[in-house]
């Protein structure tokens, strides 16, 4: 530390010690994150053309109208490559977002009485400049904390320009003029511009937050701006060329209404990225990356004006809005994604927590398929399951049925149909049950795809004869319905009235043909002495599809590469269908039963998967209908997809293809489309699910590209469709498979609907209907059923107000995916979840040295620093905001334990736009403890937690337990720590023997400990003290069984929150392929020493002495104590010539100048930082990484996407933080749940994005460490 750091700290006080060393543990203890990353997008040539159609007009039309998608034909060209697993599809893309929080008349936040002076600071105030941002370091350096220090603490990263708490209105004409700082901002090479905004909940489609523009030249500007609620980027040069790829349909939006933060970087061309690289943050999570080029204001020779709001533009006024500007900061560096994460903190958040009513259950979730983790397969070799469908037999067995996919997730390769049952309502399941498993082409030139494929499975049950069918979608050895041949192949024939299936010989024209009993028939209708097995035998009928020549096997006839058969079978799609006589116990041999419902016109017939329906009454009772769709070969997947229905009246000996929902159908246009020669993108409907009514109707719910829910109606049993599909706003499809059920209530008709709620494939939904007498469909309820990761699932009425829902999810390291299955009630399915009504504090802790920790159960924000009003007439000063919930005042000693009865002046503001409240909350005493922290005693040897400490006299040294909820305490002979942080093993730490014990372990008994290790704790119901125990060396925030084992090696390779954190070497710079529900795991990072805390803050320690001391006590200052070994829930104070401290836990040791580098950690997430790529999973998951993959062609529900070129996203925006790269995610708050996490990501290297001076680690650290401690004793008490 220099001596002008130094002095300007004396200056700050005790108080103003505040985000050191400590804040690294309380910041991973409350809200620990790291940037999330939506997906990165590779180099791209845009041609002149592309960029005029790319630039912003004055108000796009598009924008105004609310269709992204007119804006964006290109991405409408994308969507329809986006089958399942291909391109994953937001519809927010496609239409206008609008919000999903209710608006509110109540005021959002708690402001002071209005008579109480304004604070300074408000909106309207005068721009803070590089002259003013010195200002506030003086004013800092008196003594003034900013609101957001913690969020603001960056290392070497001082704006050059600042805006703060400014509005653009009509009285401003909606702009906010920043020409003075035009000529900084020329100057800028590598930059980053943050803003803090809220727009109004009404804010037009388009409108602009900060931009620079000319006076002259119309297209020659750079934009931050939000387009449909998404946050976009544009830059264009003197001929108005553009700077960057589209932007326009980028993945992340900001919420209307809401405080929100944008951050852009730009890095200038460099080795690693030639054509330089820009980047846009939305809320501090990553939307977008372009490489095209790295060029910003100094590359536009003509600009002349620089401004929020709106933008002048050749001298006119375009682009405004009313926005509230908390902050704007231009920087001139590039801030890393950690670092953006860190300035953006503030405005993360998570959805607000919701209740189950009185009466509803649901139960946890059971996990029936089970695949693999980390792109590894499960214990029986599989690494995915997916396509649920569930079914309810006769005799209320359940029967679940999945695509079992060994090789991966995609939908081709070794897929098996497998069913298992429950006979208990899904409490337990049997042993898979394999349907069909087709045998694998051992010769295959590509072995991931060198399988003909099953895939798709429909289960129903007649209910005359019992008989239950599977009937899914067959293709031979390829990419399934990627790999259908171009030119349509004939694939059957009539002869004499019977029809065969046709086989193709290498080198001949002509059609050999499959007859009776498998014989193989020339063109000419001769017999031969080849044979293919028809009626296979060996198990899951593997053997089907085998071409002998007599005796000698040669090959199989569903092969396509290196064949040893010199025939095969058409490159097309087949339906196929086994049945059941015995409840789903035994399975039939596949039956083809394609030439029954397939069409020459139609290319692709494949079922809609789940279950279908026996119509139960009107003149077609007892008909079996299974959902089907087809495309044409027109325009296949891209413009053909229509939705119908194949039945059989005859029990399922013969079927037949009902009428497609958009035959002869005319469109809103006037424009009349037919499904086998349509080619129009908008009006495809795909997979769907099938119901009857009570009125008979037959009612087809589908999934579709309008972003709403579409619905079908059949009058004549599913041979033809009314001409209108209803469309309802109230469910929204985010094109993905979704699964509908008719159940009766109380002698009242409903519709049961479950499918995700989105962003992309997450949080899954239950929607429940009423059925009109009309026929039509009026929405009552929407609840969430599944966090997270949700894709296809299927659902059954189990009667007695029961339901049963199978789906599609993955936790943390799962593969995509594991079939999981719940159980809801009525009650559950058809009553409000209790919403929090407002925001309320949690705790109000006092935290020692006269600072109080105020957290509140949900987010918030602090724009007009409030003041409490004490309850003895005395008011409690803001200090700063600590995360997200979390907020600091000051109080003097007297005042603790008197209750807040509001605010004095100031206001806290709700992220989520409730209602504050303060009042009635307490400050309660100390850490944990029912008195307050005593200060100035120079020795703690009592116990914590405890209505009296344990004194014993002359003992040197602090050894009992810390915080284990244990019924004994361990012994602690040697001062060598070497213990983990909540796993079973620890952070490797290189020659610091800081102190990184448990803290708060939740164990019966506190493990003993025979080597130099401490694992004690505090909160035990006994403090055991060792005599002439030479140091306090126990780990902190153990909450596992076993004592902290040895750590010998010099490098960081734990997890967080997890039993071991993979470490991968050499592993290069992670590349999302883009956008797929991708297989690959979250990605590794090598790294030789853990030098950082969280969110890449570096907690470096220098040659600090040792700390042997506990808590609550403070120790005065001393130099040449020998050696520091205390942990990261500790400030150290400074300290002069005082001998070894032997006090306890929760204590301010003072700070000290040449500490030793701090590698350890204590519930801390090491994340990937530089060149992280973008975050494309989703809520609790852990990214899935991939380099260098060969293109992925998407899955069975869309067409080919090129991984690189569609860069939407398919995650959702308020992802759970994962421990280290693949640790299960773990939450810690001073309350519970303090924020979300994000997932691990990959880079090349961790960045040193910590101080190196005391200025920046020894900072608000005496409250981050009892924070820390309070929060891990809290949880362990709550636990």
């Amino acid at each position: 530390m220099n001596q002008k750091n130094f002095d300007r700290k004396q200056r700050y006080g005790i108080r103003k010690f505040a985000v050191g060393v400590v804040s690294v543990t309380i910041g991973a203890v409350v809200f620990g994150v790291n940037p999330v990353l939506a997906n990165e997008q590779g180099n791209s040539t845009v041609t002149a053309a592309e960029n005029n159609n790319q630039g912003l007009s004055e108000l796009p039309k598009e924008a105004s109208s609310g269709s992204l998608a007119n804006l964006d034909s290109e991405l409408a060209g994308k969507l329809a490559t986006a089958k399942d697993n291909g391109v994953e599809v937001d519809q927010d893309k496609l239409k206008k977002n609008e919000t999903t929080e209710a608006e509110t008349t109540t005021p959002t936040n708690t402001p002071a009485a209005e008579n109480t002076p304004a604070p300074t600071g408000k909106p309207g105030g005068d721009s803070t400049t590089t002259e003013a941002s010195n200002k506030d370091q003086d004013k800092e350096e008196e003594g003034v904390i900013p609101r957001d220090y913690y969020a603001r603490n960056i290392e070497n990263a001082t704006p050059v320009v600042e805006k703060e708490d400014v509005e653009t209105n009509s009285k401003n004409g909606q702009r906010v003029d920043l020409a003075s700082e035009l000529d900084t901002l020329k100057k800028l090479q590598n930059a980053t511009i943050h803003m803090e905004f809220k727009p109004d909940a009404k804010a037009p489609a388009f409108y602009n937050l900060f931009s620079v523009s000319s006076d002259k030249k119309k297209d020659e500007y750079f934009t931050m701006a939000v387009l449909n609620n998404t946050a976009l980027i544009e830059g264009r040069d003197a001929n108005g060329t553009q700077f960057y790829d589209k932007y326009t349909d980028a993945p992340l939006k900001i919420k209307p209404g809401q405080w929100n933060s944008v951050t852009f970087t730009v890095e200038r061309p460099n080795a690693e990225n030639p054509g330089g690289k820009v980047r846009l943050y939305v809320n501090g999570v990553l939307s977008r990356t372009s490489v095209k080029s790295g060029k910003f204001i100094k590359d536009m020779p003509d600009i002349t004006h620089a401004q929020i709001g709106a933008t002048n533009r050749a001298g006119n006024s375009v682009w405004g809005a009313n926005l509230q500007v908390r902050n704007l900061s231009v920087y001139d560096r590039v801030l890393t994604p950690d670092e953006v994460q860190k300035r953006s903190q503030l405005f993360e958040r998570s959805d607000l927590e919701q209740k189950l009513p009185e009466g509803a259950k649901v139960t946890e979730k059971q996990d029936v398929f089970e695949g693999g983790m980390h792109n590894k397969p499960n214990k029986d070799g599989i690494k995915s399951y997916r396509i649920p469908a569930l079914l309810k037999t006769d005799k209320g067995t359940l029967i679940a049925g999945a695509d079992e996919r060994r090789l991966h997730q995609y939908d081709w390769g070794d897929i098996g149909m497998v069913v298992r049952r429950s006979e208990d309502k899904g409490k337990t399941w049997s042993d898979r049950v394999t349907i069909t498993n087709l045998r694998d082409n051992p010769k295959a030139s590509d072995p991931s795809i060198g399988s003909p494929v099953n895939i798709d499975m429909v289960l129903v049950q007649d209910p005359a004869t019992k008989r239950i069918f599977s009937i899914y979608d067959m293709f031979p050895e390829g990419k399934g319905i990627f790999g259908m041949a171009a030119q349509r192949e004939e694939a059957y024939k009539q002869i004499d009235g019977k029809t065969y299936q046709i086989l193709y010989k290498e080198g001949e024209e002509g059609s050999y043909t499959i007859r009776e009993n498998g014989t193989v028939y020339t063109p000419d209708g001769k017999a031969t002495d080849y044979r293919v097995v028809v009626n296979p035998v060996k198990p899951a009928y593997s053997d089907k599809g085998d071409l002998y020549q007599g005796n000698q096997l040669l090959g199989n006839i569903y092969f396509t590469s290196n064949k040893t058969s010199p025939f095969r079978v058409a490159k097309d799609s087949y339906l196929w269908m086994s049945y059941s006589d015995d409840d789903g116990k035994t399975w039939s041999a596949p039956q083809d039963i394609t030439p029954m419902v397939k069409a020459d016109w139609m290319k692709f017939l494949g079922v809609g998967p789940g279950t279908g329906i026996t119509l139960h009454t009107g003149p077609h009772k007892g008909r079996i209908i299974v959902p089907t769709y087809t495309t044409n070969q027109t325009n296949h997947l891209n413009g053909s997809q229509s939705s119908r229905v194949i039945y059989s009246d005859d029990h399922g000996k013969t079927w037949h293809m009902g009428g497609g929902v958009n035959d002869h159908r005319t469109l809103t246009d006037g424009t009349v489309i037919d499904s086998s020669t349509m080619s129009n993108y908008y009006a495809q409907n795909t997979e769907s699910s099938v119901v009857q009514l009570n009125n008979g109707d037959i009612k087809l719910f589908m999934r579709g590209l309008t972003g709403d829910l579409q619905v079908a109606t059949s009058k004549d049993g599913g041979v033809t469709w009314e001409n209108d599909i209803k469309r309802y706003a109230d469910v929204k499809d985010v094109y993905v498979q979704l699964a509908a059920i008719h159940t009766m209530h109380d002698g009242k008709e409903y519709i049961v609907l479950s499918n995700a709620g989105g962003p992309g494939r997450f949080n899954g939904l239950v929607h429940l209907a009423r059925v009109e007498e009309n026929g039509e469909l009026t929405w009552l309820k929407h609840n969430p059923i599944q966090s997270g990761k949700f894709a296809y699932n299927s659902i059954q009425d189990l009667g007695n107000g029961e339901y049963g829902l199978l789906y599609e999810h993955a936790d943390n390291n799962q593969n995509e995916y594991t079939l999981s299955y719940k159980k809801f009630n009525w009650d559950f399915l058809s009553k409000d979840m209790i919403s929090p009504t407002e925001a309320k504090v949690t705790h109000a802790v006092h935290m020692g040295q006269g600072i109080i920790a105020m957290e509140f159960d949900s987010e918030v924000l602090v724009n007009q620093a409030p003041t409490l009003q004490l309850a003895n007439g005395k008011t409690a000063t803001f200090m700063t905001q600590y995360d997200t919930k979390t907020l600091l005042f000051t109080v003097d000693p007297e005042d603790i334990g008197q209750k807040v009865t509001g605010l004095a002046e100031g206001a806290i503001e709700s992220m989520h736009n409730l209602p504050v409240s303060v009042a009635g909350s307490k400050i309660t005493h100390g850490v944990n403890g029912s008195e307050a922290a005593t200060n100035e005693v120079p020795e703690f040897i009592g116990g914590v937690n405890g209505e009296e400490g344990a004194v014993t006299e002359e003992v040197p040294e602090y050894t009992g337990p810390l915080a284990t909820a244990g019924e004994e305490a361990p012994t602690v002979e040697k001062p060598e720590f070497t213990g983990g942080v909540n796993g079973e093993e620890g952070a490797v730490v290189s020659e610091v023997p800081e102190y990184t014990g448990p803290l708060a372990t939740e164990v019966e008994e506190a493990p003993t400990v025979e080597k130099p290790e401490f694992t004690g704790g505090v909160s035990g119901e006994e403090a055991t003290v060792t005599e002439e125990t030479p140091e306090y060396t126990g780990s902190l925030a153990t909450v596992g069984k076993e004592p902290a084992p040895t750590v010998e090696k010099p490098e960081f390779t734990g997890g967080v929150s997890d039993e071991e954190a993979t470490v991968t070497e050499e592993t290069p710079k992670y590349i999302v392929p883009v956008p797929t529900v991708g297989k690959e795991p979250a990605p590794t990072v090598e790294e030789t020493e853990f030098t950082g805390g969280v969110n890449a803050v570096e907690a470096a320690v220098y040659d600090l002495p040792e700390f042997t001391g506990g808590v609550n006590a403070v120790l005065a200052a001393s130099n040449d104590v020998p050696e520091y070994t205390g942990g990261a829930n500790f400030v150290l104070a400074a300290s002069n010539d005082v001998p070894e401290y032997t006090g306890g836990a929760n204590f301010v040791l003072a700070a000290s100048n040449d500490v030793p580098e701090y590698t350890g950690g204590a519930n801390f997430v090491l994340a990937a930082s530089n060149d992280v790529p973008e975050y494309t999973g989703g809520a609790n998951f852990v990214l899935a990484a991939s380099n260098d993959l060969p293109e992925y062609k998407g899955g069975v529900n869309g067409a080919e996407a090129a991984v690189h070129e569609v860069p939407e996203y398919k995650g959702e925006t308020k992802p759970v933080l994962v421990a280290a790269n693949e640790g299960p995610a773990k939450k810690l708050s001073l309350g519970q749940d303090a924020t979300y996490q994000a997932p691990a990501a990959k880079q090349n290297e961790l960045p040193n994005t910590g101080s190196k001076e005391n200025t920046t680690l020894i900072s608000i650290g005496l409250v981050a460490g009892l924070l820390s401690v309070f929060t891990l004793g809290k949880k362990r008490k709550e636990n």
